[in-house]
């Protein structure tokens, strides 16, 4: 009898494993390891919602940024057949986070971004599809921030989450972009030249970094990032982020043309003194003096910026 009843107490204990184990691959059959095993079938974006909002900052590192959009299906049960999800804008939850967050967003052009498709399907046996939304730093203006809340329309009769439907994408505006006029003075070994008089534009990198053509050479891909201190309107110049270098050390800040040595340089002309690497706030002006050095020695920026 003992024999027998240690039989069954093991029987018991194995079952009783079993469906721990089974109701254990349940919750990990999704990637992001929810469990779903007590849920209806929900259909979600990924990094939808408030919690999203930080993964779905769209940052410029050229003229165009392109990021994934990825659903999936909540489900206990893969499905057994394809399943059509339509994503599309919803320009209504704008004003919505604005009041919730005391925001300023604004809706983005239709020209200024592009889907990939808006008709995901998710295969039979799988829970996953992603697709992609591009935005053209052409058509944005760099003062502004924009709310681009892409949600989900229709999921072929599924349910929706109430707050993970919807991905916040934004793009954080900088007050200080725009078009400028620009005068100044190109400082070079072999060639020194006069910078304009032309416009010049200060495009936004983010709330508080803005990039400018190194004098006349934006065209050869000659770049530099700006910051401005706001308690005492100090202009920082600096690399782009392992743009020219891994040591992030090719622009050069200057107080004064005496510190661009070699060769050495006199001032050219008459704006030169006001060049202090600071910015006037009630004229919207800019005063720059950065260079970087050469195989011959310094290459001098000289410029005064003026918001138009």
């Amino acid at each position: 009898m003992k024999i027998k009843l240690n039989k069954w107490i093991g029987l018991i204990t194995g079952m009783f494993l079993f469906f721990i184990g089974l109701n254990s691959c349940v919750k990990n059959r999704n990637a992001e390891g929810t469990d779903f095993s007590h849920l209806q079938d929900h259909v979600l974006i990924l990094n939808g919602g408030i919690s999203g909002f930080s993964a779905s900052n769209v940052a410029f590192s050229s003229d165009t940024a392109t990021l994934k959009i990825t659903v999936y299906l909540a489900s206990v049960n893969l499905p057994t057949s394809p399943l059509t999800v339509t994503i599309g804008i919803d320009n209504s939850q704008i004003a919505t986070y604005n009041t919730a967050n005391g925001k300023n967003f604004v809706a983005i052009p239709d020209s200024a971004f592009s889907f990939a498709t808006t008709t995901l399907t998710i295969p039979a046996g799988q829970q996953y599809a992603t697709t992609t939304i591009s935005f053209y730093k052409a058509k944005i203006d760099g003062g502004l921030s924009y709310l681009i809340p892409v949600a989900i329309k229709d999921a072929s009769g599924k349910s929706l989450s109430s707050n993970e439907n919807t991905q916040l994408f934004n793009i954080i505006g900088n007050p200080l972009a725009g078009t400028y006029s620009d005068v100044g003075y190109f400082y070079h070994p072999s060639s020194p030249r006069p910078l304009g008089p032309t416009t010049k534009k200060l495009t936004a990198i983010s709330a508080t970094v803005l990039q400018v053509d190194l004098g006349d050479l934006g065209g050869s891909g000659y770049i530099a990032y700006l910051t401005v201190d706001p308690a005492t309107n100090k202009v920082t110049e600096f690399d782009p982020p392992g743009y020219y270098n891994a040591t992030d050390d090719f622009i050069k800040e200057l107080k004064s043309l005496a510190d661009a040595t070699p060769p050495g340089y006199t001032a050219a002309w008459s704006g030169s003194v006001k060049c202090n690497n600071t910015y006037d706030p009630a004229t919207k002006t800019f005063y720059l003096r950065y260079g970087y050095i050469g195989g011959s020695g310094y290459r001098v920026t000289e410029e005064i910026l003026v918001r138009q």
